[in-house]
């Protein structure tokens, strides 16, 4: 018989593992906390994905190793080879959902914000969050920057919003694209540099 337990209250998760877990809800950070927050982003594609079963302190769960192909380090300094350990996946008929994170799937390519890998059960800042899938416009043949649900980014201003809430820039331009890949990253390392100046003149 197949089992699926989905967690909604990732809080719970705190009686399983000795791992920093999330609020319940989660709050989309803005732009420069989603930067600043991750401990490295890279764009990468996924590679592998193995799940397994683990057991802390007689709690057994489901983890999966995420094995990501870095094609650019846009910030900080990941390492190599970059494996996600991640709470959740399926083993056998059994699977463990961590509600509304993103799932990997082998050749899925993305801007991953990365944050506490092995100390915390969804390492990327702000779960859903954390995670830009790149779509390939075969027409234009030009790579553009999506949400974790699926929704175009056209502004880096609008990761802030909640999943469900619509582009404000799509609803006042019908003619509006979305953010490229380039650009998207573009945004990063500017905010990463204004950060370091900062830092510098504290």
């Amino acid at each position: 018989m197949s089992r699926n337990l989905t967690i909604l209250a990732l809080g719970v998760v705190l009686a399983v593992l000795p791992l920093r877990a999330p609020a319940t809800t989660v709050i989309a950070p803005d732009f420069d906390a989603l930067v600043t927050q991750a401990d490295y982003v890279v764009h990468a594609v996924v590679k592998s994905v193995n799940s397994e079963w683990r057991e802390t302190d007689g709690h057994r769960y489901i983890a999966t190793q995420v094995e990501l192909q870095v094609t650019e380090v846009v910030r900080g300094t990941p390492p190599q080879p970059l494996v996600l350990q991640v709470v959740g996946g399926t083993v056998g008929n059994d699977t463990l959902v961590i509600a509304e994170a993103p799932k990997f799937v082998v050749g899925d390519e993305g801007i991953f914000f990365v944050q506490g890998n092995g100390h915390q059960m969804y390492p990327l800042v702000a779960i859903m969050h954390g995670l830009y899938p790149v779509y390939h416009d075969v027409k234009s043949g030009l790579a553009y920057v999506v949400r974790s649900n699926g929704m175009p980014l056209y502004s880096e201003q609008e990761v802030s919003l909640p999943m469900s809430e619509a582009s404000a820039v799509k609803t006042a331009d019908p003619a509006a694209k979305p953010m490229s890949v380039a650009a998207f990253e573009q945004k990063i390392r500017s905010v990463t540099a204004s950060a370091a100046r900062t830092s510098q003149q504290q």
